[in-house]
């Protein structure tokens, strides 16, 4: 039986209230102004099960819900220059019905931003959609650190945002950031009087690449890092405040990651200060007149011990493979997934006089922490989805509890016709659940997803969406799902 969960939404009067004004306002300052772009879209999704399937979900930037949920979605973007300078406004606001996010009351700000160029300068401020560098995100599992899994962080950047050749053959990028995680209510709700949470955790990002090879030239080999960070905030443990670090010196130290004060908890005091997450990637790439290839690797790590493929044979194995001139297929991506290493079993800290061994590193327990509930955001895993994600555990607790998997995942997308595309993902996973608490028995998942567009060219901005998608397995149970969305650009 298919049953909506409507949740602690606002009345269904107030959400068409909002809609109508949206809309008129989009249809209205767009005939006004010419630089100014609008779209609305209203997505639905139903399933048979415990959950929405896994590829409904995922990798949609947070949007959407584990339950039956439908949504409109309105965005208003504004462009325009001023001699070298160019600048992008954007606000995107989301009424939903059977949101995960009890705290938003069915209404709540997707995107909401300023970007500012001059030539390769970049300065950026507010909450903007975000995927991964150097993957296809429609087709990949998802990068490791960020993958445009869950809700954008709002965040002030500056940046080289594009790749500046500094060289015929040698360009880099690179960004800087600073921001804040909004789901504090969410945890609250979540957790309720099970768990401890934390309150106000702030966020900082840093990431560089660096591209050899000639643009749009045979060979192109991508090298880079990104290193993520929650630090700051409160964590509440029945009732208690305790201070994280909101000082200068706590913003500093998540820039150079270092070991926090001696008056702060053990965890950051003994290592590194704040949740440390990053990844190092790889990325070969062979162009020709008829296909490209690449094979790509994103080397996850948890504070430093990780660093230079310590831990094994864990993180994002790929190959991507795009047609040119092949409609039918134009392109496929295969991964191999695998956090079952964690930079080996123990983990621990010794003085000199107890042997010649100083420090070991392991039992990382990826994206898990213990001052900061998980690497998520509003429940969400802010990298990979095939880590089964926080929002999924019924009793309230916010942490990764299927962390070590192992996963194959094949994605692939072509054009039917001129106006029908599709998009196709497989993607099976095994668990043993953490260093710590390991599962009694080896969890298994099955997922499968097809999704289907269409572009009419005689409804000019009019976009159709459909999708099916079902689960198999113990990790996110037995579930099958339907999906549709309808888009109109102005």
């Amino acid at each position: 039986m298919i049953s909506f969960r409507f949740g602690q939404c606002v009345n269904t009067l107030t959400i068409r209230f909002y809609i109508s004004i949206f809309i008129f306002t989009f249809l209205i300052v767009n005939d006004v102004v010419a630089q100014l772009s609008s779209s609305v879209e209203y997505g639905a999704s139903v399933h048979a099960g415990d959950y929405i399937p896994l590829w409904q979900v995922s990798n949609n930037q947070g949007i959407g819900s584990i339950y039956n949920n439908t949504y409109v979605r309105g965005t208003v973007g504004y462009k325009h220059r001023l001699g070298n300078w160019s600048f992008e406004e954007k606000v995107d606001l989301v009424a939903s019905i059977g949101t995960s996010f009890k705290s938003e009351k069915g209404i709540f700000i997707q995107q909401a931003y300023v970007d500012v160029r001059c030539k390769w300068f970049g300065l950026f401020a507010g909450s903007r959609k975000k995927g991964s560098t150097l993957l296809n995100d429609e087709l990949s599992s998802g990068e490791m650190t960020w993958s445009g899994n869950s809700r954008p962080i709002p965040q002030v950047m500056i940046a080289i945002p594009e790749y500046l050749y500094v060289l015929p053959r040698l360009a880099f990028k690179a960004e800087i950031s600073y921001g804040w995680f909004t789901d504090t209510r969410y945890q609250e709700d979540k957790v309720g009087a099970n768990y401890w949470y934390t309150r106000n955790i702030k966020y900082h990002h840093k990431e560089g690449f660096v591209r050899v090879g000639i643009p749009n030239g045979k060979w192109q080999l991508d090298i880079g890092m990104i290193m993520d960070t929650q630090f700051g905030g409160y964590q509440m443990i029945d009732g208690e405040k305790i201070n994280l670090g909101n000082g200068i010196k706590d913003y500093f130290r998540a820039f150079v990651p270092g070991a926090a004060d001696s008056e702060k908890p053990w965890n950051d005091s003994d290592y590194i200060q704040g949740n440390f997450v990053g990844s190092e990637q790889v990325r070969l790439t062979h162009n020709n007149e008829k296909f490209s290839i690449s094979a790509y690797v994103s080397n996850y790590f948890e504070d430093l011990s990780g660093m230079g493929k310590q831990n094994g044979w864990d993180g994002l194995w790929g190959v991507e493979l795009n047609f040119k001139h092949f409609k039918p297929i134009n392109s496929i991506v295969l991964e191999y997934l695998q956090t079952t290493n964690q930079s080996g079993p123990l983990h621990g800290l010794h003085e000199e006089d107890e042997g010649p061994v100083q420090k070991t590193g392991g039992a990382d327990n990826y994206y898990n922490n213990f001052l900061y509930p998980s690497w998520s955001h509003w429940g969400m895993a802010n990298g990979n989805p095939l880590l089964r994600s926080p929002i999924y555990n019924e009793n309230g607790n916010m942490a990764f509890i299927y962390s070590r998997v192992r996963a194959m995942h094949l994605g692939w997308s072509g054009d039917i016709t001129d106006e029908w595309r599709y998009v196709g993902k497989f993607s099976f996973n095994r668990t043993w659940g953490t260093m710590s608490v390991p599962t009694l028995d080896i969890l298994e998942n099955f997922s499968a997803y097809a999704s289907f567009y269409y572009t009419p060219r005689r409804w000019d901005g009019w976009k159709f969406n459909a999708s099916v998608a079902f689960d198999m397995g113990d990790i996110y149970g037995d579930n099958f799902g339907f999906q549709l969305k309808i888009h109109k650009s102005f």
